[in-house]
């Protein structure tokens, strides 16, 4: 058995992690499925992926980090690059997310001993009853005392009741409503348009939402993307602890890793195109298991 689950801010020190398994994509093509819009402008190889998520693999391992990957799932999913939308980690607890794309259920078969081997109280692994209350794990960001859960194109106010009921006595649970496609903006997941990073900065596309919380504008300064830099995924960074982060090295995100410095945060840039182009970076490509 390993550590017990532990997740109460996005910037503590990350110790064990899940990244995507990148062996194995689109190996039967007849199951290939776009699932939201970037994909449809071209799916990636294996080839092109092997060298990004194994430069990904070194960076982490080299600042200490637990790194896990998932067991192939096989021929019911060709994708398992995000695992971050499989779950998330609340305090000592795994939710086990309830996808809106019922295909991508499937892939949480591929955590499922990662999960098993974590000690910790009992029920420490828990699910979303029936298939109203949607949550994916983009959609939750845990960080001071409260749980963020974006209202977004694929969780849903059920989805957020839940984790009230769940979680609601030790943290504020704070919906966030973001921006859909129909409305001029393709924000998919609120970890798309706002991140927490260092000790009290976030990263943030304010057009992207609906109505900003009061929470997030007195809790955080922001650095603010531009509509071209989050649509590069500039917001999707994963903290390694608050003095240190992951970002794409790419065009659109060379002004917010400029200005994430200038705050003081040291960033490790990564060529990471591959993946983005389905439409997820760093963050979206890993499920940190346990923080602090």
């Amino acid at each position: 058995m390993s550590a017990a689950f532990q997740q109460y801010s996005e910037t503590a020190p990350l110790k064990k992690v899940i990244i995507g398994r990148h062996e194995g994509y689109r190996a039967v093509e007849a199951y290939t499925e776009r699932v939201n819009e970037s994909q449809k402008q071209g799916l990636p190889t294996e080839a092109d992926l092997r060298p990004e998520f194994e430069s990904f693999r070194r960076a982490l391992e080299e600042e200490g980090v637990e790194v896990l990957i998932p067991e192939y799932v096989g021929k019911f999913v060709y994708d398992q690059l995000t695992p971050r939308d499989l779950g998330t980690v609340i305090g000592n607890r795994f939710v086990l997310c309830n996808m809106a794309k019922s295909s991508r259920r499937y892939e949480a078969a591929g955590i499922f001993r990662n999960l098993l081997e974590m000690e910790g109280p009992e029920p420490n692994i828990l699910l979303p009853p029936g298939n109203e209350a949607l949550l994916e794990g983009g959609d939750i960001i845990v960080d001071k005392g409260c749980i963020f859960v974006g209202l977004s194109q694929r969780t849903n106010q059920a989805g957020c009741e839940f984790l009230r009921g769940q979680f609601g006595a030790d943290f504020e649970v704070i919906p966030v409503f973001c921006r859909r496609l129909e409305e001029g903006e393709d924000v998919l997941h609120l970890d798309c348009a706002f991140n927490p990073v260092g000790e009290g900065h976030a990263l943030i596309y304010p057009q992207g939402f609906r109505e900003i919380p009061p929470a997030i504008i007195d809790k955080y300064e922001w650095i603010e993307v531009t509509a071209a830099e989050q649509a590069g995924l500039a917001t999707n960074v994963l903290s390694l602890d608050s003095h240190t982060l992951i970002s794409r090295n790419h065009p659109e995100c060379r002004r917010v890793n400029q200005a994430l410095r200038a705050v003081g945060l040291r960033v490790i840039e990564l060529p990471f195109d591959a993946a983005p182009s389905t439409g997820g970076s760093v963050r979206c490509c890993s499920l940190p298991l346990v923080r602090g």
